[in-house]
């Protein structure tokens, strides 16, 4: 079995660089700083811990451009994350963005991430991108809710993580494990794993999080409430972890796991 650090994340960042080269002629240095702030890779490692589970003999020309496609959605939900704040908020603060080169960054990273997937094996491409653009749809859904129902009592804070974060994460967990031709059984507990990551990744930042900035959430944010949905999606991950133990090599994805949830995004 591949070692974990045999992709590592300065392989995606160089892939990343590559296709970043070519915002300089777009003129939106804003794509190449929201792309380059993370300070790792968490979602692209996740394509490839995915993929490596399934497979002894994983190939770097179809697993990177598709880990580095998770980064560049990564960056959509970023990029419009901070949109809608600037949007939502009624002064000027360090995430106010002018909304014209953010909704055409935001236009640019999703149609990266979709050229990306062109690498995929013709057995998997259309999988891919079905993949992917079912991701978007629930996140740009879930941001339309969140800015529209903006102040009511009604609005669950745990859904908008679920629906973007958490759609993120299991969008690259799928897409690694389809990478590597998983099967109907085992593809929905991918989907439970990386569900569950990165929903409580995403909340363990908000709670983290200095309060006087700027987030896109509903605004009946409720701590307990958070933590008690986070420790249920933990939960999720950990029963999906141990489940695919029995038939796949979890050796990798489990080391990954332990040590990826608790860092910020």
């Amino acid at each position: 079995m591949t070692e974990p650090d045999t992709i590592s994340s300065s392989q995606i960042d160089r892939h990343l660089e590559n296709v970043l080269s070519d915002t300089d002629g777009v003129g939106l240095p804003l794509i190449r700083e929201t792309v380059n702030e993370p300070d790792d890779r968490w979602y692209g490692q996740l394509v490839v811990n995915s993929y490596v589970s399934l497979t002894d003999t994983p190939d770097l020309e179809i697993v990177l451009p598709v880990a580095a496609g998770a980064e560049l959605l990564r960056g959509y939900v970023r990029l419009r994350s901070r949109l809608l704040a600037t949007l939502a908020d009624t002064h000027p603060h360090s995430l106010t963005l002018e909304p014209t080169p953010a909704l055409l960054g935001g236009n640019y990273l999703y149609t990266a991430a979709f050229s990306s997937l062109h690498s995929a094996p013709e057995t998997s491409s259309s999988d891919c991108f079905e993949i992917l653009t079912t991701v978007l749809e629930s996140i740009t859904e879930a941001f339309a809710r969140s800015y529209t129902s903006a102040g009511s009592a009604d609005s669950d804070s745990t859904v908008f993580f679920d629906e973007t974060a958490g759609s993120l994460g299991e969008a690259a967990a799928v897409l690694g494990a389809t990478l590597a031709g998983v099967d109907e059984s085992n593809r929905k507990h991918f989907e439970r794993l990386g569900h569950g990551l990165s929903t409580v990744r995403q909340i363990n930042w908000v709670l983290e999080t200095d309060p006087s900035g700027a987030l896109v959430i509903p605004p009946t944010l409720k701590e307990s409430h958070l933590r008690t949905h986070a420790q249920q999606r933990q939960d999720d991950a950990d029963h999906a972890l141990d489940t695919l133990s029995a038939t796949v090599d979890v050796t990798t994805l489990r080391a990954f796991v332990e040590t990826g949830v608790s860092k910020q995004d």
